[in-house]
């Protein structure tokens, strides 16, 4: 494996922002973020975005590579690139990424997502994004296995072994919450919720009983009808009971790996606090892990 390239544009590009880094010899020199995510191009042109934010980096450092991780790469961003399948290492991926041509840049380079097929291929499930976070990780993982929970709008639960992903799963966990409390009988008064909260903790607990998700989730306003909680509190007990339940099933379907929570924020910070609540151990991972990960994929790419 060669060292990371000297200078390159990392770029994390998903479905509401994009963010890029100039690094130079490893160490970040200059940022760039916008709300400019692949939902929100419209008509526009892919290329001419990036040039935006960042063609002042190529001019200053003519020599530096562009990798772009994210939904750029899927169906609706700069150009498809196919998923690879699980399991796949750092060098399954590095194979996979596809060149796009670039007025200002000569070339991007868009890293692929993961797929993840159930044995009987009755059921797929699919990451772009996290899989460039997870890359940042494998080197640093026990090689007889882990399991790497990203929480979020969709969250990931990434079985991994021997410096590969091995399986996962996804939980639409930060979704359902921000839809669930948006206009409807579990809103409250729009209070954020808070996962030290008596409330957020009621509902982690509630996850484990009986009548099911939706049953719980309608719960939410019973309590608020028999004063056991009050508006402000409700929506903290819906987002404790989606994250208890993300955990209850996560933990089923990792077994008894080593847990280890990616990233630091706020779905992060809701997760590790039930899962303290819960009992359950656990490590963290809170550095730039997507960074990382593109380093890891750029020095692979020669």
């Amino acid at each position: 494996m060669t060292p990371p390239p000297a200078a390159l544009i990392a770029v994390d590009w998903g479905s509401t922002h994009l963010r890029a880094k100039l690094v130079l010899d490893g160490r970040v020199a200059a940022l760039a973020s916008s709300l400019d995510g692949i939902r929100h191009l419209a008509d526009r042109d892919c290329d001419a975005i990036l040039a935006s934010h960042c063609a002042a980096w190529r001019h200053t450092h003519p020599e530096a590579r562009v990798l772009v991780s994210g939904m750029a790469g899927a169906r609706e961003g700069w150009r498809e690139v196919p998923y690879v399948l699980a399991p796949c290492g750092l060098d399954d991926l590095a194979s996979a990424v596809v060149p796009v041509p670039s007025e200002t840049f000569g070339e991007a380079l868009l890293v692929p997502g993961v797929r993840c097929d159930d044995p009987d291929r009755t059921t797929t499930d699919v990451m772009r994004g996290e899989e460039t976070q997870v890359a940042g990780l494998l080197d640093t993982l026990p090689a007889d296995g882990s399991v790497l929970c990203l929480p979020g709008t969709h969250s990931k639960w990434v079985v991994c072994r021997g410096g590969r992903i091995e399986t996962f799963r996804t939980w639409l966990t930060g979704e359902a919450y921000e839809r669930l409390t948006r206009d409807s009988l579990v809103s409250g008064d729009g209070s954020p919720a808070d996962p030290e909260s008596d409330a957020f903790r009621l509902g982690v607990e509630s996850a484990e009983g009986p009548g099911g998700l939706l049953h719980r989730i309608f719960l939410g306003r019973t309590h608020l009808l028999a004063g056991r909680l009050a508006a402000s509190e409700v929506r903290g007990y819906v987002s404790g009971l989606l994250v208890g339940h993300e955990i209850r099933e996560g933990l089923a379907f990792s077994g008894d790996l080593p847990l280890i929570l990616v990233g630091d924020s706020p779905a992060v910070a809701a997760t590790a606090s039930a899962l303290r609540h819960l009992g359950v151990a656990h490590g963290r991972a809170s550095g730039d892990a997507h960074l990382d990960g593109l380093l890891a994929l750029a020095a692979r790419l020669g």
